[in-house]
């Protein structure tokens, strides 16, 4: 049964995965907020904030943080709900498509909010300010692109085989997972 509840919640995490990587097939796409909150003090300290710039930043990445925070746990529940319903011999994947489709709507949601919070701090840099912050970006658009052509150079050396049934040597198969 362990196998069982492990093979049908990769396999709705993985269809929810595939409809959304789908659709942005962008390096932009893979680049998480979760990532960029872990380099934020490195970004501030280069920006040289004033006391006005430096308040509006301690509020926007209070409230960011605040909002992951709500993210990780609603999806903590989500993942144990999940599995509680796969004991459950009548349970309908439909169902727990459905959860995992309201999960992407919120999350969807809230990067929309966590964005207009963070270019709320980019309205009040100034012209250096933002040269710093595009060049920050443009390093981790770089950078995600790199690994995105070292995770495709790995597959193709057929060290790893992504999300299909079969094994690979370093023990590959059926992934997925909430992002």
């Amino acid at each position: 049964m362990n196998f069982y509840k492990w093979f049908i919640t990769s396999f709705v995490f993985s269809i929810a995965a595939a409809f959304s990587s789908s659709l942005y097939a962008m390096p932009v796409m893979d680049i998480h907020i979760e990532d960029l909150m872990l380099r934020a003090s490195d970004i501030q300290k280069s920006l040289m904030l004033n006391p006005n710039q430096q308040l509006l930043w301690q509020q926007v990445e209070s409230k960011s943080r605040a909002i992951l925070r709500a993210r990780q746990t609603r999806r903590g529940n989500l993942q144990a709900d999940l599995l509680a319903k796969l004991d459950v011999p009548t349970t309908e994947l439909r169902d727990m498509a459905a959860w995992v489709n309201k999960e992407a709507d919120l999350t969807m949601q809230e990067d929309r909010q966590l964005r207009e919070l963070w270019l709320t701090v980019n309205d009040a840099l100034d012209d250096h300010q933002r040269q710093t912050v595009l060049s920050f970006l443009a390093d981790e658009l770089v950078r995600v692109a790199d690994q995105d052509r070292g995770h495709k150079a790995e597959k193709s050396d057929g060290q790893t085989r992504g999300r299909g049934m079969g094994r690979s040597k370093q023990g590959g198969g059926m992934g997925g997972g909430m992002q």
